[in-house]
Formats: C-alpha cells, structure tokens, sequence
C-alpha cells in the first residue's frame, strides 16, 4: 500500500490541448463566416431588403430601378398628396401645392437608399441580415432646394401674408411719393420653407405606401404684427438709386441703347418725413435727378448721320437677274460695320446658291456666257465698290470683271466668286458704319443704290477718276451650221461681242473745300475682247470669200442685205491714254440705250466667271445677209 502511495502516476502527453484547438476552430470558422457575410453584403448592387423611399418600396432593387419607382411614383400618385400653408390672423391666408409639381431628385433619393446599411465593411453583414429577419429602413425622398414648385409656394404665400400698403412708395416725376399705413406682418420664412418639406415627405409616404387614398398636408404658420413697422429706408434707397448713363451703341443688336438719367434722394429726409407722418398719410421728398453726358438724342445725331459714299446703277436683264440683284442688296442692306472691322460681300450677300433664294441667270464660264446660280450679284458688289471709292474708306480686296460692264464706269466694277473672288473693305473710320443698299423703280427703270453712312468729322471724300487705254474692237468670226439657211448669216446673240480695253483707277481724297489730301493708286483693270460670232451655212463655203456678198454656191436668193458689215479682224482703236473719266460723289452711271445689259455673276469659275458687259453693235456690210436668230428659231 504504501508502494502504491508512493508512486506517481505520469501524466498523459498533450491530453489539456484538444478544448482549445476545438475552440479556436469554432471561432475560425465564425470569423469566416462573418467576413463571408460582410463580403457578400459589400458585393451586393441591390438595396437591403425592406427600405422604403418615402413609402416607395425599393426592396432588392438597383439604384436604376429604385429610381424609375420613385419617379413613377411621384407622377401617378402625388397628384393626390397635397400640402398646404395657411396663416390666420384678422384675416385667413392659404396656398396650396400640388404633391406632382414637386421636382423630387429620384436619382439622389435611390443612391442614398442603396447607402443604406453600407456605411461599415464589418457593420454590412449584420444590416444585411437584420433587413432579412424584419429590421427596415424608411429613406426620405431628396428634394432639391431650389425647387420652382416649391419655391413658387413660399413665395406667393409670403406675398399674400406681408402684403400692405406701408412702405409702399412711387415715383413721380422728381419726387418719391409714399405711404404711411397698414400693420407689417413677420414671419420666419426658413423655418416654414423646412416644414412644408417634411409635411410634404410625410404626405408622399402615407400615399406612396398605401396607408390613404389621399394625403392632405397642412402647415400652420406663425408670425408677428407690427402696427407701424418702420421700412428699410437704406433698401429703398438701394431700389431707387440709378447711376446716370450716357447712350451707347448695343454690339450684339447694333442699334443705340437709350442713356439713363440718375435718380438719388437724402436717405436721412425720407426717415425724417415718415416719422412725421401720422398712420394712412401720404407724403413725399424730393428726388435728385443727373442727367447723361451724351443722351440717345445726342448720339443718334452723331451715329451714320453723314453720307460718306454713294452710287447708283440701272438693273436690266433677265426677270432671275433682277431677282438676284434685289435678294443680294436685301442681304446687304443695313449692314453695320465697326471701327477697324471688314465688310465682305461674300459673307453678307452669300451663299450664292439656290437653297437661299438665288436664280439661275447668265454667268461667265471659261469666256462663255452660260446660266448660273445667282447671276447679277456682281452688280451689287460693284455699286457698293463703287460708292466706297466716292468716300476715304479702305479697299482691301477688288478684282475686275473678264469683260467690262455699261452699268460702271471702267475700273470701277467688282466682280466676286464664292471663297476665291470677295470685295471687301474696312472701316478705316473712328466711328460705326452703316451699309445701305436698297433697289427701287424710278422712270420704269430698276435701280440699285448703295449708301454708305457713318460720323466723317473732317469732312474728306474720295473722288474717283480711271483713264482708258489699249482698246480693241471686236472681232469677227464665222463658225459653220448646217441649220442656218443658205445665204445668210445668223448673229449668236448669247455669246455677245465685247471690246477690250484697260482702264486705270485713281481715287483723290479731298478736303471738305475740293484740296486735294492725296491721290491712291487703286490698280490696272484687263477687259477681254469677245468677238461676233456669226454662224453660215457650210454649204456656202467661208464668208470671207463670198463676192459681192454672196455665197458661190448659193442656190437661192439670199435674204434682203443688212445695215451691218462684220469688222476687219483683229482692229483695234486704242484710246486717249490721258483721257480721264471722272466720277464725283453720288454719280450715277447711265447705261447705254438701246442695249441689253448682261448677266452678273456670283458662282464663278477662278478663271474668271463675271457679270457679262454690253452687247456690242453689229458689223455692217450691204454685202452680207443677216436674219435675226428668234426668226430662225421660230
């Protein structure tokens, strides 16, 4: 016994471990399990079960989802959610909103509602899995602050509420006129603003979840009255004070902005004289009143008072040109110009094309008269030109034409071309310009005047002279056409012979009293000759070898001989080199009588399709048989 009392027993290796290794696992496995359930709660792009916008159900919803409900919801049902304001005091106040005219930010109201619950990685599990045992969350709808339908409450029931005749006040002629009178009411407006907001949620969540068929939502206001409320005189003055200012010319609609007179008044004298008063009073203090410098009178008088160019041209042709020539100066007209800025026909007249109104009407391609787009407009730029050159403005570009013109005197025409060919000028003056160009009818005839209208202080003009040079008669040639009748020439009176010439441009700038300032080069103008073409029989042989004006091997008669005889090929006239063609202001340039003027241009080739010139007399020769070519074509 005592053997066995003596020995001791050997305790077994490792049996205390085993609880705690089980422990530890438990706790492993719980750890994992909830971070698990916190990651799929963060992963999740549905809102939590059981949250509700205002009454809109958005459970499992996405925030794309839960947005169409909360808008839907708005427009179908807060049509019957209403709220209103009222004030009570002698007398009953009330305005009322309607619960749809509210502009609620769903998309605002959905994203705070997936926030919901989301605020902890580690707090994510447990909210996710209480909002799926029972727990729910009710989010507010989100509405903006500056809401107009609910601005636009507060602001009529604040004027219904402080309406009254104290502190009102007129103004009339130089006095300030006011009246001394009925109580002044203050409410605090911050403070009704927030609980028209909440009445206003409250309504949309009765409706929204379906506790009512209707929610009325009524907010009482409070406030306090004051008999005889002194008014913010310095707020009134703050209305009422008017800086004076001059007249100006308005960039964006270019016409003249009317000038402003300054109202002032003592601050001090209008507090005086309301204190005097005695309640219902009107009284009344005088006003000080500035006048501008410069008024709308004034300007005007200064503003495109002064002619500083002109001209006038005859319109002829065609029924298209003449519509082409009045569309482009309608474009045109009452063009305003300001100081160191460029005018461009191409820019203000066109686009040359027929989706903005231009004809077909003859045009110059390759030296040939054809039908084009918006023949004639060259006649408006060239008067323009023209008038620019009787004034001190700047040329900055001008071509002329590839035949000359009877509507302008040479060297002073200006042909243009889409974005190749412009005539454009500047305002080289301190002072706005106006562009007029008006067509009208005056002795039967069209005309087409240009004006040009600004301030000229110094009274300058220009004074346009060109000397003619190097002129060349017209040609004649003779092409074959087995449809014309034996023994006769036909004349093309499409293609229409031309003379060439030169002409070279001055423009003397003068004092108001004819002294010449200086004299500007303005450049060489080339006019190309176009000869008469007359077309015969080939049948006939050459017209050149006809004897006694007749073909060899005609075997008819020929027609009755002609007043005309085709001219020696190749004569040329030169002119005067020294001779002068004056041009004073305002001159108009008659046509020649009895001639049909040409077709302008305004698609042109950059070869040079221009406004084709005067039809040129017929060769004569009691030879020579000629019919008139309508004759042929009947």
């Amino acid at each position: 016994m005592r053997a066995m009392q003596g020995q001791r027993v050997a305790k077994k290796e490792g049996g205390g471990k085993l609880p705690w290794l089980i422990t530890g696992s438990v706790v492993g496995i719980l750890a994992a399990a909830y971070l698990g359930l916190c990651a799929w709660a963060g992963g999740r792009q549905e809102i939590l079960p059981n949250v509700s916008i205002s009454g809109v159900n958005v459970s499992n919803m996405t925030v794309e989802q839960a947005q169409s409900a909360v808008e839907t919801a708005v427009s179908q049902q807060g049509k019957d959610v209403t709220l209103a304001l009222h004030y009570t005091t002698d007398q009953e106040f009330s305005e009322e909103l309607n619960g749809a005219d509210v502009q609620v930010d769903a998309a605002q109201s959905a994203q705070n509602a997936w926030q919901e619950g989301r605020g902890n990685f580690l707090t994510g599990g447990p909210q996710l899995l209480g909002h799926m045992l029972g727990m729910s969350s009710q989010v507010p709808a989100v509405i903006p602050e500056d809401d107009p339908a609910l601005q636009d409450l507060m602001e009529r029931m604040e004027q219904a509420v402080t309406a009254t005749d104290d502190q009102g006040y007129t103004i009339e002629e130089d006095r300030l006129v006011m009246v001394k009178g009925a109580p002044v009411v203050t409410v605090d407006w911050e403070e009704a603003r927030t609980q028209a907001e909440e009445n206003l949620l409250a309504g949309y969540e009765q409706r929204f979840s379906g506790q009512t068929e209707s929610s009325m939502q009524k907010v009482e206001l409070t406030g306090q009255t004051s008999e005889v409320a002194e008014p913010d005189f310095e707020a009134i003055h703050r209305a009422v004070y008017t800086e004076p200012k001059d007249a100006a010319l308005d960039l964006e609609s270019m016409e003249i902005t009317d000038h402003t007179v300054g109202v002032d008044f003592d601050v001090q004298a209008l507090r005086s004289a309301y204190q005097a008063a005695k309640g219902g009073e009107t009284f009344s203090i005088p006003l000080t009143l500035t006048q501008p410098k410069v008024t709308k009178e004034d300007l005007g008088g200064s503003l495109f008072r002064d002619v500083l160019g002109e001209a006038t041209t005859t319109v002829t042709g065609t029924t298209a040109r003449r519509a082409n020539v009045k569309l482009a100066a309608s474009r045109c007209n009452d063009t305003i110009v300001l100081p160191g800025e460029e005018f461009s026909y191409n820019k203000t007249a066109g686009g040359f094309s027929a989706k903005n109104g231009y004809l077909p009407a003859p045009i110059y391609v390759g030296g040939r008269s054809e039908d084009g787009i918006g023949g004639g407009v060259c006649q408006g730029s060239s008067t323009i030109y023209y008038a620019v050159l009787h004034s001190t403005l700047e040329i900055v570009e001008r071509h002329d034409h590839r035949f000359a013109v009877t509507y302008m005197p040479a060297g002073m025409d200006a042909t243009v071309y889409g974005d190749t060919l412009d005539f454009r000028f500047r305002n080289s003056t301190d002072y706005p310009i106006k562009v007029s160009v008006v067509t009208y009818t005056s002795g039967g005839s069209l005309k087409l005047t240009a004006k040009i209208y600004g301030t000229n202080i110094d009274g300058r003009y220009g004074d346009p002279t060109s000397t003619v040079y190097d002129v060349v008669n017209p040609t004649t040639v003779y092409q074959p056409d087995a449809s014309v009748a034996r023994g006769t020439l036909v004349l093309d009176r499409e293609q229409n012979a031309y003379t060439g010439k030169k002409a070279h441009t001055y423009r003397t700038i003068r004092e108001a009293d004819g002294t010449v300032v200086e004299k500007q080069d303005m450049g060489t103008s080339s006019y190309s000759m176009r000869p008469h073409t007359y077309y015969y029989n080939p049948a006939d042989g050459d017209p050149t070898t006809w004897v006694n004006g007749k073909p060899p091997a005609a075997s008819t008669e020929p027609a009755d001989p002609g007043t005309t005889t085709p001219t020696n090929p190749g004569a040329t006239t030169p002119a005067d080199p020294g001779t002068e063609t004056p041009g004073g202001p305002g001159t108009t340039t008659p046509e020649d009588p009895g001639t049909t003027e040409p077709e302008d241009t305004g698609t042109t080739e950059p070869s040079g399709t221009e406004d084709p010139g005067p039809e040129q007399p017929e060769p004569s020769d009691s030879g020579l048989n000629f019919i008139d070519p309508n004759a042929v074509a009947a």
